[in-house]
């Protein structure tokens, strides 16, 4: 053992004082670090929105006028696909909805709140090349940032703030012998046309025209309305009767958006645009005369500028496209009268994820294991790698229970996990470094098509949706065999949104027949996640009698392949093997006809990661295998088809929940239900409503009184939690449940001089600045 490494065990209580305690005596914790909860910055601006008429000369009669307020919740440090939370006041309510703020038909609502990533800044103190402007703000299809018109005069030529260049009938276009002949040919018969061409990073610049004919950026969809993996962050915002309006905004940088580019080294904006409508100027009062519309063009300049739409104030569109009034809807955010109003907030970006790759050529240290560590173990990464005299620090993201085992063998130096590797021929030290956990993230629209904000589970129902025991479809339910002559899932809910137990904790919310309702989106993989989880489970009353085979009170039994089942257990098993025959039938199901499989496994779909599901619930994929994809249009061929994953539900009708490790939920902003604790003896057990019960979030107030509960193993070097105590302690009815401490294990004897100095300086920094 290195003279350096024993200092460090010697001072272990100092050097995690910000940490836990050793394990020994009370080994109660003094202090917690929670993992990725440090706290951002949050900036709120102000803007007085204005539209006026020109009338009689150069007079102009404002006829709206409102000061608007954005807040955004985070502007500094933002990482790739992090969601940061934008809410306004003041602006002009919304005619006219979708439910899907991200798609290429939402720009058609009327007076939208459009929210839009932009590289550069919004000051004249910085050179030109840096400035923000409609070229550099990034949106995904191309009728965002292109307009065609058989009309002479398109609301935009009457825009009172536009210069003369910009009121011509063709702007920005390519000159007609360098258009692609496609582009030509949608432009036949078309009076006006407006191209608002994309500058990438770099400086190329992506014309765009009708369909991106004349080309898109790679990123940007190939064409108008096709099916993307992941949605486009241009957010066309939903404003209230009374003024106000929230969203989620995806942050783009040069790891999954290479042309629009924000970065460190590349300063970008979220630009927020309240569409107040056109400034109109129909006459041309202030354009020269040679350039004003003859006297026959100024009724239809003025009826398509003055207009104050087609909708009404939170009329619902039901994602089918429909036209608003341009001169009032969101699809002219480049317009200067709309460009004018534009809310500007700086934002500053984290390190590249993959930044130690790129700039360092040193062999890196590698540690392997936990997930639940991974956020902030990306973010420590670069204070090593970025340091001459330090080291490349390399999280291997492993499960814990294979870190653990390569470990134990020596085929590695250290890893992380929320359990102590045991004794073995090598002495090793559990060193605490963090305090996380996992949560049960969930995407859940209410009946009125709005994002549920709080929901309360309990462990029968976890344990519900594990076990397969939601039939999910009808013809599940009614041809699922009896056990011993009892019908088991044949008198189960549907899905949990069916079940009166989640209905009495969760009131207003609908029961849609959707796949993902019925199951939970697990890891496929070993995990101290699923360990810890199952603990929960078990160390429940209610849940455990169910799983053993009492129905709970509205008599729903568990599937009886998991009738009695162990736990905990690291993976989760899916045993229910049953076939309904009768659907998998040629017509029916031609995927599942030419190969059947048991079809609640189906449902259940786990994934490779946690990281993969945090992906799924920030934009509310599911991944249930249960839809039949057939290439061949002509009907009747089956060649080639293939069971696929039901994919993105449409907002408005979600439901889904996800296994997610909590700094996966703070990074990606999701919502993240409150689990049950504690129940008092007097909470029925057929129960109507949450009284009597306590359901904690994961706060990083909760996950410390969590901790401070746990007490040191002397055998293990470790601090295991307690489950039964946490249920039955008055002192830990608010400790959040999922919380989990994280250990660096490493050996104590035998490392080469160079690697336990770098090892010791890790777990220094992970414990203390880290």
């Amino acid at each position: 053992m290195t003279t350096r490494l024993l200092r460090w065990l010697a001072a272990l209580t100092a050097v995690v004082s910000a940490g836990l305690a050793v394990p020994g005596g009370a080994g109660a914790l003094p202090a917690v670090h929670a993992a990725g909860l440090a706290a951002p910055i949050t900036a709120t601006k102000s803007h007085v929105a204005k539209r006026f008429y020109v009338e009689h000369g150069t007079k102009r009669k404002v006829v709206d006028h409102r000061k608007v307020y954005v807040t955004v919740s985070q502007t500094n440090d933002l990482r790739s696909l992090q969601q940061i939370h934008v809410s306004w006041s003041g602006a002009h309510p919304t005619d006219g909805i979708y439910s899907d703020v991200n798609s290429d038909y939402a720009q058609n609502e009327e007076y939208s709140f459009d929210l839009l990533e932009c590289r550069g800044l919004d000051s004249k103190h910085v050179p030109a090349r840096q400035r923000l402007s409609p070229r550099t703000c990034w949106t995904q299809y191309a009728d965002e940032r292109f307009r065609a018109s058989y009309d002479a005069y398109p609301a935009w030529r009457s825009d009172a703030l536009a210069s003369k260049a910009q009121r011509k009938s063709s702007v920005g276009a390519l000159s007609a012998h360098r258009q692609p002949t496609s582009c030509k040919n949608q432009l036949i018969g078309v009076e006006a046309q407006r191209w608002v061409p994309f500058k990438a990073a770099g400086h190329k610049s992506y014309p765009g025209g009708p369909d991106g004919c004349a080309g898109q950026a790679p990123e940007a969809s190939p064409e108008n309305l096709s099916s993307l993996a992941l949605p486009s962050n241009e957010t066309f915002g939903v404003t209230d009767k009374a003024g106000n309006g929230q969203a989620d905004f995806d942050i783009f940088t040069a790891e999954d958006h290479a042309s629009l580019g924000c970065s460190q080294q590349v300063p970008c904006s979220l630009v927020a645009v309240p569409i107040e409508g056109i400034s109109c100027d129909p006459a041309g009062h202030l354009l020269p005369k040679a350039a004003r519309p003859d006297a026959a063009d100024v009724a239809d300049a003025q009826a398509n500028c003055e207009t104050k739409g087609n909708f009404k104030p939170g009329q619902l569109l039901n994602n089918v496209e429909q036209s608003g009034a341009a001169a009032v809807d969101g699809s002219l955010w480049w317009s200067p009268s709309n460009w004018a109003n534009r809310i500007s907030f700086p934002l500053s970006f984290a390190a590249a994820d993959n930044v130690c790759d790129v700039v360092s050529n040193q062999a890196p240290l590698d540690v392997y294991g936990s997930e639940l560590l991974a956020q902030a173990a990306t973010q420590w990464a670069p204070h090593f790698c970025l340091q001459a005299k330090l080291f490349n620090l390399k999280h291997v993201q492993t499960p814990e229970p294979e870190a653990r085992n390569l470990l134990a063998s020596g085929n590695i130096d250290a890893s992380i996990g929320s359990q102590a590797v045991g004794p073995g021929s090598t002495p090793r030290v559990n060193a605490p470094v963090a305090i996380s956990g996992f949560g049960i993230a969930f995407d859940i629209d209410n009946r009125s098509g709005k994002p549920v904000s709080r929901l309360r589970l309990d462990a029968r129902l976890l344990a519900k949706l594990l076990t397969e025991s939601y039939p999910d479809q009808t013809f599940v339910k009614e041809a699922y065999p009896t056990t011993d002559g009892v019908a088991t899932l044949g008198n189960n809910p549907l899905n949990m949104a069916f079940d009166p137990e989640f209905q009495a904790l969760n009131p207003n919310i609908p029961t849609p027949e959707i796949d993902a309702a019925a199951t939970l989106l697990t890891v496929n993989t070993n995990s101290d996640v699923m360990t810890a989880l199952t603990s929960y489970i078990n160390a429940d009353p209610e849940a455990r009698a169910w799983l053993n085979g009492k129905p709970d009170p509205w008599g729903m039994r568990v599937n009886p392949n998991y009738k009695g089942i162990k736990l905990p257990v690291s993976q989760w098993p899916l045993l229910d093997s049953f076939e309904p025959t009768a659907e998998y039938q040629p017509g029916k199901n031609d995927c599942l006809a030419a190969d059947p499989v048991p079809y609640l496994p189906l449902v259940a779909a786990p994934t490779a990661s946690l990281f993969n599901i945090a992906q799924d619930m920030e934009f509310a994929i599911s991944q249930s295998q249960t839809t039949c994809f057939l290439p061949s249009p002509i009907p009747g061929d089956t060649a080639g088809a293939k069971l696929v994953a039901a994919g993105r539900q449409s907002p408005g009708h979600r439901f889904m929940l996800g296994v997610v490790s909590l700094g996966d939920a703070r990074r990606y902003n999701l919502s993240v239900a409150a689990l049950e604790t504690q129940r008092s003896a007097s909470a029925p057990s057929k129960f109507t409503s949450p009284t009597g019960r306590t359901f904690v979030q994961p706060t990083a107030k909760a996950l410390r009184t969590a901790a401070q509960s746990l007490h040191g193993d002397p055998q293990t070097g470790s601090w295991p939690v307690n489950y039964q105590r946490l249920r039955t302690s008055a002192a830990d009815k608010h400790a959040y449940p999922g919380m989990l401490p994280i250990y660096a294990s490493v050996p104590t004897k035998g490392l080469p001089s160079a690697d336990a100095k770098h090892y010791a300086d890790f777990l220094r920094y992970a414990a203390g600045a880290g």
